[in-house]
């Protein structure tokens, strides 16, 4: 009997476990010189949020200091992951910070855009 407890509380707490896990959101974003791909993501306040961004020619870079980041580097043909937690709700935009071509020079430089929800 005490074996079953055991296993019914174990499962249950595993299945609290994959549901809490599910709640995360991870997203793959690709940066070259016009644009970053996608160029929007909706997260949920409070959501955990993980972004991989890659790049697909030459270095990038992003300064998400709405959510506490400071600039990331994102190398040349490499990537860079990084997390954060939104805590406010909004739309939230980020320019590349990091001169990548001749877009930047006429105010056109790739832009990503964070939109938090409730």
């Amino acid at each position: 009997m005490t074996r079953i407890i055991v296993s019914v509380f174990l499962g249950i707490s595993l299945l609290f476990s994959v549901a809490a896990f599910s709640e995360d959101a991870y997203f793959e974003v690709k940066a070259d010189k016009p644009a970053f791909t996608p160029s929007s993501i909706t997260v949920k306040k409070g959501q955990k949020v993980t972004i991989k961004f890659t790049s697909l020619d030459v270095d990038h870079a992003i300064h998400l200091e709405a959510f506490g980041l400071k600039e990331v580097i994102i190398p040349e043909k490499g990537s860079a992951t990084v997390e954060f937690t939104p805590e406010k709700t909004g739309v939230f935009d980020f320019p590349c910070t990091k001169y990548c071509g001749w877009r930047h020079l006429v105010g056109k430089r790739p832009r990503f855009e964070v939109k938090v929800v409730d």
